[in-house]
């Protein structure tokens, strides 16, 4: 099964990939192998936690170090653990292989035609508020009123 995120409309039109459907599949097999292995898990859990604060600091003093890497690993190792996160092809030469690389091409194209709409979208009223912007920062003109008595 192929976990493509998922395009949709959310509150006031708004698009978003959704990425729940893999997201879920591997909180599943987290909990599988939490099961299989509480004790384990739960430190390369607790690791990764406290790496984070580590990459954190790292970053703060001039750029990532070694704890880094050290996360990536051990995030890496849990994902293998839980089947990978991969999306892998059928590599034999037929009809079901070419049908879902097809599949997972149209699905790429969808994603892609929305995302440049929604691009344009973007500049034109990044156009209209920038001119909008200009127009107040021009130089309201002076106009003198003289009173005759």
């Amino acid at each position: 099964m192929n976990y493509l995120p998922i395009l949709r409309r959310c509150h006031m039109g708004a698009l978003v990939l959704d990425n729940g459907s893999a997201a879920r599949e591997q909180i599943h097999g987290l909990a599988d192998l939490y099961r299989q292995d509480p004790e384990g898990v739960g430190d390369m859990l607790v690791k990764i936690a406290d790496l984070k604060d580590l990459v954190d600091c790292e970053r703060h003093l001039g750029g990532p170090g070694r704890a880094k890497l050290v996360r990536d690993e051990i995030v890496g190792e849990l994902l293998n653990d839980l089947g990978g996160a991969e999306i892998h092809l059928d590599h034999r030469e037929n009809h079901r292989a070419l049908m879902q690389t097809r599949d997972l091409a149209h699905q790429a194209l969808d994603i892609a035609e929305v995302a440049l709409q929604r691009a344009d979208e973007l500049e034109d009223s990044t156009a209209l508020a920038r001119q909008a912007r200009e127009e107040r920062r021009k130089t309201p003109r002076l106009v003198f009123v003289t009173h005759l008595w």
